[in-house]
């Protein structure tokens, strides 16, 4: 089975080790490592510390997996989203409200890019990758739609797709 580098692992094989729960494909190789879920405390946390109103259907997902990480079915191609305890400490330590006012950061690529909402048009938020350098708005590109959207692409691979 060949592995994906994986630039924050120090094993770069340790992505596709799989455990019950998790997407595999056909041929068993992991293509989502999913975390266990968010506790209804912790959502809850998340919904009223977060400065702005986040998507039902994100705060949905983080009640059935708190993040993950695994292959994703568009550009960036993989996806790393922050366990619900991290979102508000990774928003304020990118300084996302600084550089990216209107967008609220939940995840990233694994590597250089942020995965984000962007909130500057209103409801449903577009889900855009944003490079960590430079962080500027002009620099986002969409992913999808919605966060529904976005849900359909994990644990997919963005060649398969096609």
């Amino acid at each position: 089975m060949a592995c994906r580098s994986a630039a924050l692992a120090a094993d770069p094989c340790a992505r596709r080790t799989c455990k019950t729960g998790d997407v595999t494909d056909q041929d068993g190789e992991c293509r989502w490592r999913k975390a266990g879920p968010a506790s209804r405390e912790v959502i809850e946390a998340l919904k009223t510390q977060a400065t702005v109103a986040l998507p039902p259907e994100y705060l949905d997902f983080l009640s059935q997996t708190n993040g993950g990480e695994g292959d994703l079915a568009a550009d960036p191609g993989w996806f790393a989203i922050w366990p619900s305890e991290e979102v508000l400490e990774n928003n304020r330590g990118y300084e996302i409200l600084t550089y990216l006012p209107g967008f609220f950061g939940f995840g990233s690529n694994g590597g250089g890019e942020l995965l984000a909402f962007d909130m500057r048009h209103g409801a449903p938020y577009p889900v855009v990758m944003i490079p960590f350098i430079p962080m500027e708005a002009r620099e986002a590109r969409p992913v999808a739609a919605t966060f529904a959207e976005f849900r359909t692409l994990l644990g997919k691979r963005w060649e398969d797709q096609a």
